[in-house]
């Protein structure tokens, strides 16, 4: 069987056509910049059209508050130091859905083998820190909406 390039290449450009002219149509109806759920104003406090790290890190704390703090004997069954969703779950621990594997130690800044409120806080600061800086694209030290569907808060 003989491929007919002229009509192959019509319909290539045909394609290509429909994709660029239904862009500016999509772009109409995409719900503002969001991440993991959140709507970019909601973290915007001050409605600057800016998302600062002070915004992130309040409005973090604000949604962690359902994390609570545990024994990490209680929780890492199988004594590997390492915090996986499921031994989570099976422990009754919330506020790390999304989050994936967690080192013990990540969690217990203290070493004492427990993981307090103040350890859970600097957790997720620092996690949410370094998703920050990665969003931050043009690394002007604040997140426009197009850089805050990059953040994700997990």
């Amino acid at each position: 069987m003989r491929l007919n390039a002229p009509s192959v290449f019509k319909a290539t450009l045909a394609a290509l056509l429909c994709a660029l002219f239904a862009v500016p149509v999509q772009a109409q109806i995409i719900p503002p910049a969001q991440t993991g759920g959140t709507a970019f104003h909601h973290v915007d406090t001050d409605s600057d059209g800016r998302v600062t790290l002070d915004e992130v890190l309040a409005y973090a704390k604000k949604q962690r508050a359902d994390a609570t703090p545990f024994r990490v004997g209680d929780v890492d069954l199988n004594r590997d130091g390492i915090l996986t969703p499921e031994e989570l779950k099976k422990a009754g621990v919330k506020g790390f859905e999304g989050q994936g594997a967690i080192k013990a130690r990540e969690l217990d800044l203290s070493g004492d083998g427990y993981v307090s409120r103040e350890d859970l806080d600097e957790y997720f600061a620092r996690k949410h820190r370094a998703d920050y800086v990665r969003a931050d694209a043009d690394k002007d030290g604040s997140l426009k909406a197009s850089e805050f569907v990059l953040f994700r808060f997990q």
